[in-house]
C-alpha cells in the first residue's frame, strides 16, 4: 500500500512529483468520461434493470482514460500519487476537514432555513428507490474515494498544478469535482472538500491521506442516513 522511492522512480525528491502529462490529456480525459457517462445514462434508460452494474461503472470511468495515459506515457503509479505518507500529514488532513465540516454545517443550516432539502434527504431517497444498500456503500465508502482521489487529486490535480501551480489547480480541480456530483445541491460543500483534499495532496505528495479521509467522509454519510432510516422505520 505505501510505496518507498527507488531509484528507477519519476519522483525527483520527497517533496516534488513530476508529471509526464498537463492539459491535453486532462482534456481528453474529460472527453473520454463524458462520453462515457452519456453512454451509461443511455444504457440506464434503456436497459433500467441494468441500474445497479451502472452505478459501480459510473465510479470505475475514472479510473479508464488515467490508466490509458499511465500506459501511453509509460509512467509510474508514484506519478499519481501512489507513495508513503507520514500520519502528521493525515493529523493535518483531520484538522482540515473538521474546519471544512463547520463550514458544510452552516450551509446546510442555511438550506433548512429556505426549506430546501439537504443532500442527505436525496440519499435517503436513492435508497427509497429499491436500490441494494450494500451495493450503494460498497460503491460509495469503497470505489468512490479511490477513482475520484485517483482521478481529481493524483491525475487531474497534478497535471494543472504543472501549468498553473498548485493553488489555481486545487481552485480548478475542486470546482470539476464538484461538478462531477451532479447536484446543485452539495456544489458548496463538494467543491470545500475537493480543495481541501488537493491542498492535503498538494502537501503529502501522496494520495493515500485522501483516500482515507474521502473514505471516511462517505462512511460517515452512510452510517448517519442508516441510522436516520432505523429510527424512521421505528417511529
Amino acid at each position: 500500500m505505501l510505496i518507498e522511492n527507488t531509484p528507477e522512480s519519476p519522483v525527483e525528491t520527497e517533496s516534488e512529483i513530476i508529471v509526464p502529462w498537463s492539459v491535453p490529456e486532462i482534456i481528453f480525459s474529460l472527453g473520454v468520461i463524458f462520453l462515457l457517462s452519456i453512454g451509461m445514462i443511455w444504457i440506464v434508460y434503456r436497459w433500467p434493470d441494468a441500474i445497479n452494474i451502472v452505478l459501480v461503472s459510473f465510479e470505475l470511468v475514472y479510473l479508464i482514460p488515467v490508466g490509458i495515459i499511465l500506459l501511453v506515457k509509460r509512467a509510474h503509479p508514484e506519478t499519481v500519487g501512489f507513495r508513503k505518507f507520514t500520519m502528521k500529514n493525515l493529523a493535518i488532513g483531520c484538522g482540515l476537514l473538521f474546519g471544512a465540516y463547520a463550514i458544510i454545517i452552516l450551509h446546510n443550516l442555511l438550506l433548512l432555513a429556505f426549506n430546501i432539502a439537504p443532500q442527505g434527504e436525496y440519499l435517503s431517497e436513492l435508497f427509497d428507490t429499491g436500490q441494494s444498500f450494500g451495493l450503494l456503500a460498497f460503491v460509495g465508502i469503497v470505489i468512490a474515494p479511490l477513482a475520484e482521489e485517483v482521478f481529481f487529486r493524483g491525475f487531474l490535480f497534478g497535471g494543472l498544478s504543472k501549468k498553473y501551480g498548485w493553488k489555481i489547480a486545487a481552485l480548478l480541480s475542486a470546482g470539476l469535482f464538484a461538478i462531477a456530483h451532479m447536484q446543485l445541491i452539495v456544489l458548496i460543500p463538494t467543491f470545500i472538500l475537493g480543495f481541501v483534499l488537493a491542498y492535503l495532496y498538494h502537501r503529502s505528495k501522496s494520495i493515500w491521506p485522501g483516500i482515507i479521509l474521502h473514505l471516511t467522509v462517505n462512511s460517515f454519510s452512510f452510517a448517519i442516513i442508516s441510522l436516520a432510516s432505523f429510527f424512521e422505520g421505528l417511529i
